[in-house]
């Protein structure tokens, strides 16, 4: 016994260095145990196919309970082991059938990340750049747990990066202000989405060393409404130093005021039949989602709100402080943005969702005219035409397919106009920025085989077996994007070898132009469509939101 207790002692300072230093791995079965320590636990993940991965890390105290309709809270000290091998609970929203997370388990217990590295980063003594990504779902839907971002065949191809993906919560549980409903003086804290975004980035902040990620080199980046919380964070005072660049893919902040968060809250009262704050809480989550389904809540939500707390009432000083804060911009959007919608419409045939989409867009087309003046409406329509004129040929002979595809060229100019303004902006105020033009297409007829809404991410996931893209996929176009978007987030230029990316201005407006076949950055692609709507709108866009 005492020829081995220097063995013994030397065992248990080994064991201490693995703790200190937060990994160590085992084998059961044919899986490889990872086990980081953090400040709320042991996170237990796994070593998949050279990629290590963490599923369903609690951030934040599940926000239940007292918690429900809470800024969400640190989590506590702990030395426990958390399972971190699923994805956790996506949040609370009723199924639709583009969001494939909608059909999987799911809680007010949501608040939850993911993340994913290559098994090299492990064994590096660098801290790596890390990715934070907020997922799109018009705030109503979406979860980490929708296939197109699983992060496995990213982290696989990258050794130079880390991964992170983050739930948070949706519709009826995050946007309403109740501090007007009887009860209700306490829950004034909104724009609890965003809320939890930057819990979950202090998280990342305070724990993310452990697994090798370099806490002052994080990117966020989103695509929709994750798009919008990256910009809202951009601008937000509670975000600075939680991360240094953000990606923005189509989307934009375009905040609302307090009321709109009250309005939002009484209809959240009509739809529930609840008479004050005691009975909302009494409500379960699944009879919240019921509701939901029902009362189409999430359809009214307000979305972001200058609270003047989390998002100042001043949006343009916000974005000029932003910009001299030194946080550095790539925003954009894709060329056919709303073609995406018609397989997303209402209906249970591709002809009940035709006439749903066309119906929406003949409905926002006409809100779009009332919104300006004569010489305005001469613009829209001049712009209807010419979007009439580039109608592919193969879609041309159905009046009617023609007309709805006319017209949404249009909203997707709307969009993509708001989405310079905010680029416009930011630039004008000093900030770095980078602004690309997405057109490589879907392959799918109901899309019209055009690069709609949401395709890139397939591209920038790695992920080109998504259904969206797969006839049409091409690696190169993949490798070449996620190089784009990992040199920005390592050193904040996108510039890949061949593809030299200029900065964006307002003075010569280059835009890198991201096609099947190339690359190449060219000064005002959007011009005649922008200087139209520039006539149409003047100094403020039409939100299509």
């Amino acid at each position: 016994m005492k020829n081995n207790r220097p063995l013994f002692i030397a065992f248990v300072l080994l064991s201490l260095y693995c703790l200190a230093a937060c990994t160590h791995t085992s084998t059961s079965k044919d899986v490889n145990i990872v086990k980081v320590k953090c400040e709320n636990g042991l996170m237990v993940g796994q070593i998949t196919d050279g990629v290590v991965s963490f599923k369903g890390i609690p951030f934040a105290k599940p926000p239940v309970g007292g918690l429900r309709w809470k800024a969400p809270q640190a989590p506590e000290p702990s030395d426990e082991e958390i399972d971190c091998l699923e994805y956790g609970y996506t949040a609370l929203q009723y199924e639709w059938p583009t969001e494939p997370a909608s059909y999987e388990p799911k809680s007010e217990d949501c608040l939850t990340l993911n993340i994913w590295e290559h098994e090299n980063i492990t064994s590096s003594k660098e801290l790596k750049p890390v990715m934070v990504f907020f997922h799109g779902g018009a705030y109503g839907w979406g979860g980490t747990a929708d296939p197109t971002y699983d992060g496995q065949q990213f982290a696989k191809a990258h050794d130079d990066v880390i991964l992170v993906t983050c739930n948070y919560r949706l519709g009826i549980m995050a946007w309403a202000d109740f501090s007007q409903i009887e009860g209700g003086e306490e829950y004034k804290d909104i724009n609890l989405a965003l809320r939890d975004h930057i819990a979950a980035l202090k998280w990342i902040q305070k724990n993310i060393a452990a697994f090798g990620g370099d806490p002052d080199n994080v990117t966020i980046f989103g695509e929709s409404a994750g798009a919008w919380s990256t910009t809202a964070l951009v601008i937000s005072p509670h975000s600075r130093g939680l991360f240094k660049r953000a990606i923005a893919q189509s989307g934009e902040v375009a905040p609302k005021d307090r009321k709109a968060a009250q309005e939002f809250a009484s209809f959240i009262m009509a739809s529930s039949g609840a008479k004050n704050m005691e009975e909302l809480m009494a409500i379960s989550g699944e009879e919240w989602m019921n509701l939901d389904r029902e009362h189409m809540i999430a359809d009214e939500c307000c979305h972001i709100v200058a609270d003047g707390d989390i998002i100042p009432e001043d949006f343009d000083k916000a974005i000029e402080d932003a910009a001299r804060s030194g946080v550095e911009l790539l925003i954009g959007s894709n060329s056919d943005e709303w073609n995406y919608f018609m397989e997303d419409s209402f209906g249970d045939t591709m002809e009940e969702k035709f006439s749903s989409w066309r119906e929406d867009m003949d409905t926002m087309y006409d809100l779009a005219i009332s919104e300006t003046d004569e010489e305005g409406k001469a613009a829209i329509e001049t712009l209807l035409a010419y979007e009439w004129d580039i109608v592919p040929e193969e879609y041309r002979s159905d009046k009617e397919v023609r007309d709805a595809l006319a017209k949404s060229g249009l909203i997707s100019e709307l969009w993509r106009y708001e989405i310079l303004d905010f680029a416009d902006r930011f630039a004008d105020a000093g900030g770095d920025t980078y602004v690309y033009l997405w057109k490589v297409p879907s392959s799918k007829d109901s899309m019209y085989k055009s690069a709609v809404h949401a395709i890139e991410l397939a591209y920038i996931f790695n992920n080109l077996d998504d259904e969206q893209c797969s006839e049409y996929a091409d690696q190169s176009v993949a490798s070449k994007a996620q190089e784009a978007w990992i040199n920005f987030a390592k050193a904040g230029n996108p510039s890949s070898k061949g593809n030299p990316w200029k900065k964006y201005n307002t003075d010569t407006r280059e835009t890198m132009v991201i096609e099947k076949d190339e690359w190449e950055c060219i000064p005002d692609p959007s011009k005649f469509e922008r200087e139209l709507l520039e006539k149409a709108y003047k100094d403020e866009p039409f939100h299509i939101w």
